[in-house]
């Protein structure tokens, strides 16, 4: 892409990812998705667009390369979300790839960090599965039934994982975890995250290790307990309906109040326009050309970008491509 536009927002923006070790990481993310990690790290996350304390994107290319995601939303914040005022990106996605069991842990909801936490935030979040080794499996809530009382006394005792739904997953499978969801990633999974831009969480029980430093980790069980919502009825794998095009198939995988995910299987060219805000757009498997009329980008498996509002894009896939577009909704 030519870089000599005058309107710096008439490109999809494509962020560095920030990579974060972790004591559950690996290599997988190198191996699956071809991403760069520094040698010898044990990488468990890759955010591929982030606008948090804990972090933000820079981005990559083009007349805004090296500017900040933070920087970008400060000077065209309204641009990219008319009429919101957007002070943040309102969504963070990343991949997360456990090579070991990730803590068991709870995210806030808005209510509780009203009423609780003031220096916490939401963090709804829905996972797409991108790769599984055999048995790989995740932990989504608790058994129906069981009481608050219960779930204190096994943190104890360490039996946790007994009244927890252990759910065997594929690839392609999308699980919702509601703030409030007692929940684990467990050894072998990799998948897409995307979630409201929050990093809040309250850890319970991390297998009796130590961190990256050397010592157990913090928990934070009394937060975690206020946080918790008991919701062994709800379904954790989502059964989305597809909807045929000439161009190939479109999912609605999940619309709730803070964002909505699509997931595309593209086997022609398909146009796309982002409409009242920016769209996050991530290749999960193949590849896309994305087309426009100031150039051409390619994006590989692993891949995103942030597609400003009003701006046309033709995919064109490579063979066939799937493609998952987030979209941040309006606050109320």
């Amino acid at each position: 892409m030519s870089s000599s536009s005058r309107d710096p927002l008439n490109y999809p923006l494509r962020c560095r990812p920030l990579l974060k070790p972790k004591i559950w990481g690996g290599r997988g993310l190198e191996a699956v998705l071809g991403k760069q990690l520094p040698p010898g790290e044990p990488v468990g996350e890759s955010w591929e667009v982030a606008d948090v304390p804990q972090g933000t994107s820079a981005i990559a290319g083009g007349p805004l390369a090296d500017m900040t995601l933070r920087a970008v939303m400060e000077r065209f914040g309204e641009r990219l979300f008319p009429g919101w005022g957007a002070a943040q990106f309102p969504l963070l996605v990343k991949f997360l790839d456990a090579q070991d069991d990730i803590s068991i842990q709870v995210h806030p909801n808005a209510r509780a960090c009203a009423e609780r936490f003031p220096d916490q935030r939401s963090k709804n979040e829905t996972w797409l599965i991108v790769h599984v080794d055999p048995g790989g499996a995740v932990l989504h809530g608790v058994h129906h039934g069981v009481a608050l009382e219960q779930i204190r006394a096994h943190l104890t005792d360490g039996r946790i994982t007994e009244v927890m739904r252990r759910i065997e997953v594929q690839p392609g499978d999308v699980l919702h975890l509601p703030a409030g969801t007692l929940h684990a990633l467990l050894r072998g999974v990799m998948l897409l995250e995307v979630q409201e831009p929050s990093d809040s969480t309250f850890r319970v029980y991390d297998h009796d290790r130590l961190g990256l430093n050397g010592h157990p980790r913090e928990l934070h069980v009394e937060q975690a307990l206020a946080s918790l919502r008991l919701n062994g009825d709800a379904p954790a794998v989502l059964s989305p309906t597809i909807r045929r095009y000439p161009w190939g198939e479109r999912e609605l995988l999940i619309d709730i109040a803070p964002y909505r995910v699509e997931r595309l299987t593209l086997r022609d060219e398909l146009s796309w326009r982002a409409e009242d805000g920016a769209d996050v757009l991530v290749v999960i498997t193949g590849a896309v050309e994305l087309d426009l009329a100031e150039g051409r980008t390619r994006l590989g498996a692993g891949e995103t970008v942030i597609v400003p509002p009003d701006l046309d894009v033709r995919l064109t896939p490579i063979g066939v491509a799937q493609v998952v577009i987030a979209s941040p909704h309006r606050p109320a």
